[in-house]
């Protein structure tokens, strides 16, 4: 089964916020959110420095795309996560 190049560009952003989170000496992982091809959030784990138990990186991720779209609901949107998101 082959992986659509642009699923791999989504894949591949998150993996930069990724490394971007343990560079800060965070769990190193990263999230983006898609719509219509777009990324329209980006996150990365940031609990330690933020000091907030919340700021996983699809959290954060999710919440970037809400403030850039003006809609907490991300109608259309797919999340991309470099590690399996917490229940």
């Amino acid at each position: 089964m082959s992986i659509p190049d642009r699923e791999l560009v989504f894949m591949q952003r998150a993996l930069e916020l990724g490394r971007q989170a343990e560079a800060r000496g965070e769990v190193p992982v990263g999230a983006v959110v898609v719509v219509e091809g777009e990324i329209v959030g980006e996150g990365f784990n940031q609990p330690i420095g933020l000091h907030d138990p919340t700021a996983h990186a699809e959290v954060m991720a999710l919440r970037d795309a809400a403030r850039r779209l003006g809609n907490y609901r991300l109608p259309g949107s797919s999340l991309y996560v470099t590690l399996e998101p917490c229940p």
